[in-house]
């Protein structure tokens, strides 16, 4: 989601199809992007995510592939009760489950050391499953933020932009990167500078201002927790500002009137588009006119019958 490493192709073909589906990520012209949603479910706990991402790929598997949901879900809570370390035999399993395992196990929720094993181990995820779930009953159709309370903070915020970050986490780095511009990198640190132009990246990737500043208020590091407002006030101002000046204009769709013989051609087919309120902009001087994409036909007919007569 971030960018990272790719894995197998199988496992990134998968997870794609998911992470499309679940509207984490979009297709684009430069390939998938993160969308605001998956910035959002980036922040939030870990077996929050794991549940989030098994309750979307079981919707994909069932509507498209005829899995069983009940057996699906029997095997889920089956696993989630399983010992770590522990392994277990594939015999007597049906071929929903069969199916369903390889895929847990390209998800990382499941250990083989090959695929023709007949004995795998349930990883950490898997069990953690229930246990560590707290997923409301409302997260299959929104993704809230909660806060890590186990993850220390490692982002210092300084009122000229730059941020420190003491982590060595690639994907904490990579998260980063989707709207600071990185700098230097050290073994245990790396220094970035939050810019217009990263910001305006980031908003293009349909990350917004809130859920930046929120990422670096979850993960402030211990000493700028002491400071009231956390992150300096500068800094919130100027990139909610950054966010409204792309903000300023809105684009919509329409068509290009122009080339009227008359006055009178263009005054009348501009009442009628404005009759109908799709006129959205117009120059008397230079005889042209813009129509809403929605409109353009119902002009289109009136002004061809208007030359007819």
């Amino acid at each position: 989601m971030v960018g990272g490493g790719q894995g197998e192709q199988g496992t990134e073909q998968e997870v794609r199809h998911i992470l499309e589906h679940s509207n984490l990520m979009s297709s684009g012209g430069s390939g998938l992007t993160i969308t605001t949603r998956g910035f959002q479910f980036l922040l939030l706990e870990r077996s929050t995510q794991v549940w989030f991402f098994i309750i979307n790929y079981l919707q994909v598997v069932t509507a498209e592939r005829g899995f069983n949901l009940l057996e699906c879900l029997s095997y889920l809570f089956q696993l989630s009760f399983s010992t770590l370390g522990k392994d277990y035999s594939r015999e007597g399993m049906t071929e929903c489950q069969e199916g369903l395992l390889q895929h847990l196990r390209m998800f990382g929720l499941v250990y083989q050391r090959k695929r023709s094993s007949r004995r795998y181990y349930p990883t950490k995820l898997a069990i953690d499953l229930v246990s560590g779930a707290r997923l409301s009953s409302s997260s299959s159709q929104s993704v809230s933020v909660a806060p890590r309370a186990s993850s220390p903070g490692f982002v210092v915020m300084e009122t000229n932009f730059r941020v420190l970050a003491y982590t060595d986490s690639q994907l904490q780095i990579s998260i980063l990167s989707l709207f600071c511009q990185l700098q230097y990198r050290f073994p245990n640190m790396v220094v970035g500078t939050i810019t217009r132009e990263s910001i305006h990246q980031a908003l293009i990737n349909g990350i917004t201002a809130e859920q930046i500043l929120s990422f670096l208020r979850l993960h402030a590091h211990p000493q700028m927790l002491a400071n009231n407002p956390i992150i300096p006030p500068t800094v919130t101002d100027q990139i909610r500002l950054w966010e409204i000046e792309r903000n300023r204009l809105q684009f919509e769709e329409g068509v290009l009137y122009s080339e009227f013989l008359s006055a009178s051609d263009f005054d009348k087919v501009k009442r009628y588009a404005e009759d109908l309120g799709v006129l959205s902009w117009s120059n008397p001087g230079r005889r042209l006119m813009v129509v809403t994409q929605y409109g353009h036909e119902e002009v289109r007919r009136f002004w061809r019958r208007q030359k007819n007569n």
